[in-house]
């Protein structure tokens, strides 16, 4: 639960506890999550920490805001194979949200994959 006297941050201990229920499959790939106004009041915490919150679980690919249902544990799927040529080159990008992968090919064409719905192997 959060707890409003410990060090960690509460939006933190939120975007813990959430991951804790994706983790234990009591919050299932696409199903969707309680509002921000039902988070805040269950947990006693401002929208804006709820906010936060799911912010950093985007981030991390664990859920996504889909419009007209709102936040959704995020469906990751089956890792996909992704074969590298001799002259092929794979870069993971960091940005806001989750990383993905960049696959340049010999022939200069690209190809982007969310990082953790790839493996890359030689081919």
């Amino acid at each position: 639960m959060i707890d409003p006297t410990a060090d960690r941050a509460l939006f933190r201990q939120l975007a813990d506890e959430l991951r804790r229920q994706i983790a234990a499959g009591e919050l299932a790939p696409g199903e969707r999550l309680p509002s921000e106004s039902a988070l805040g009041q269950h947990y006693h915490l401002a929208r804006t920490a709820v906010r936060s919150a799911l912010g950093v679980l985007r981030a991390e690919g664990l859920v996504e805001s889909v419009r007209g249902l709102g936040w959704v544990v995020r469906d990751r799927g089956e890792l996909r194979p992704v074969r590298l040529g001799k002259s092929d080159e794979a870069t993971i990008v960091l940005g806001e949200g989750l990383p993905q992968v960049v696959v340049s090919r010999k022939d200069g064409t690209t190809e982007t994959f969310p990082a953790d719905q790839v493996v890359i192997r030689p081919a």
